[in-house]
């Protein structure tokens, strides 16, 4: 028996058989999920007798799956934040490896991780039950699910604490870490320097250097033949704060990836972001401009 088996791989794996393709999730069953983890959520806001509900401006644009993808690690961002609160062991986000189109099934997936996160913190919280099953809807697009995940995101808020600067910081060191290891792939010598530092920064300068840090990702794309995505609805302006700016930072690194894909690093897994005190916007200002410098060395090809 165990003869025949060996065959039967042996033949499966001289003839080419191409592995399974899960199915493809549409944007109506990743909402469905993300649905059920905002009940999750508000079961836990219950437990701590939180009745409060924050109100957030919408996102807007023409969202991709990379895009939906890059939310959902900000829930499990927050989500170890909690479980730090509570005394247990940090978990990093689970992050894949890069490509240049994230399939449409990588956000349902994320999302399940996250679903099972809540599970886990809840049964050390002794909160009884499983999630609810999802309920069917339709009509939605990519920056309704991104625009619920956000709403979801604003909630955890109220379970831990909003984001720093400090945190902002340590996201910009992982695509500074990602940067440089394109370089060296390619073998660009790095002849980037930081730009000054600048005092009495603001979370709107850091979101502005976000911006122009992605200009540059799109330079790129552009010149690779990709396309490039609108990204001028994520602009808060004056009421720019720390959790604005990481998710703008969240969407440069999910650009990047592409990059990535594209210059042959597909196998390199973005790292876990370093844990950082005491940084302020001017400090996040500074290092994303250092990233924007290193990202203009790369010419087209």
């Amino acid at each position: 028996m165990i003869r025949f088996l060996l065959s039967i791989l042996f033949i499966l794996q001289v003839s080419g058989v191409a592995p399974c393709r899960a199915a493809e999730a549409t944007p109506n069953e990743i909402y469905a999920q993300a649905v059920r983890i905002e009940q999750e959520v508000d079961l836990l806001k219950g437990h701590f007798k939180i009745t409060a509900k924050v109100q957030v401006v919408p996102k807007s644009g023409d969202l991709k799956p990379r895009h939906i993808r890059a939310k959902c690690y900000l829930l499990q961002y927050k989500l170890g934040k909690l479980r730090r609160q509570l005394g247990l062991a940090y978990l990093a986000p689970v992050e894949g490896e890069p490509s240049i189109d994230a399939q449409p099934g990588q956000p349902w997936g994320a999302l399940q991780r996250v679903l099972t996160e809540i599970q886990i913190i809840k049964f050390y919280l002794g909160i009884p039950g499983a999630p609810r099953a999802a309920v069917p809807v339709s009509g939605k697009r990519g920056i309704d699910v991104y625009n619920k995940l956000h709403q979801i995101s604003a909630e955890l808020d109220l379970l831990t604490s909003p984001v720093s600067p400090s945190e902002v910081y340590g996201e910009v060191k992982r695509l500074n870490e990602d940067v440089d290891a394109v370089l060296r792939h390619l073998r660009q010598f790095d002849a980037a320097v930081p730009p000054p530092r600048r005092a009495n920064l603001l979370p709107r300068d850091s979101l502005r250097a976000a911006f122009d840090l992605l200009d540059e990702i799109q330079r790129i794309q552009r010149a690779w033949g990709m396309d490039t995505v609108d990204l001028k609805g994520f602009d808060m302006g004056d009421n720019t704060v720390p959790n604005d700016v990481f998710g703008l930072v969240e969407l440069d690194l999910a650009e990047w990836q592409r990059i990535k894909a594209r210059s042959g690093l597909t196998h390199l897994i973005t790292a876990p972001a370093a844990y950082v005190e005491n940084k302020s916007p001017a400090d996040v200002v500074q290092l994303l401009g250092y990233v924007a410098n290193k990202i203009k060395l790369i010419r087209p090809r």
